[in-house]
């Protein structure tokens, strides 16, 4: 885990790239300070298209199921798939905020996080 003091974990002195292998498995999920949802197992390579139905058919769900409707803040990296035009619009007007990040910021990368604290 990486901890920052309030309200500085965007300084640039804060921020590093850090770039991954590949694997053998993609899967979508989303989690909540209040529980986690179903995870998502995605077949093949994800396109903007693929994104964008995986997100119609489990966020909002999830998030009710989660019970944060309607004042959740969504959080996804800056991969081109999530920020392409359509998906970008899609989240406008369903989410009630998103977070903007630097791109390739394993700070804010929850997987990357666990994953780090598992292999310590």
């Amino acid at each position: 885990m990486v901890w920052r003091k309030p309200n500085c974990e965007l300084e640039m002195k804060n921020i590093t790239s850090v770039k991954h292998g590949g694997g053998s498995q993609m899967v979508w999920g989303c989690i909540s300070a209040v529980g986690d949802g179903k995870l998502h197992f995605i077949d093949g390579m994800m396109d903007k298209y693929m994104y964008l139905g995986i997100l119609k058919q489990n966020l909002e769900q999830r998030v009710e199921k989660m019970g944060i409707l309607p004042h959740y803040k969504f959080y996804q990296d800056n991969d081109p798939k999530y920020n392409a035009y359509i998906c970008r619009l899609w989240t406008l007007y369903q989410c009630p905020q998103v977070i903007r990040t630097p791109t390739q910021s394993p700070d804010f990368n929850l997987i990357e996080n666990i994953l780090d604290h598992l292999n310590n």
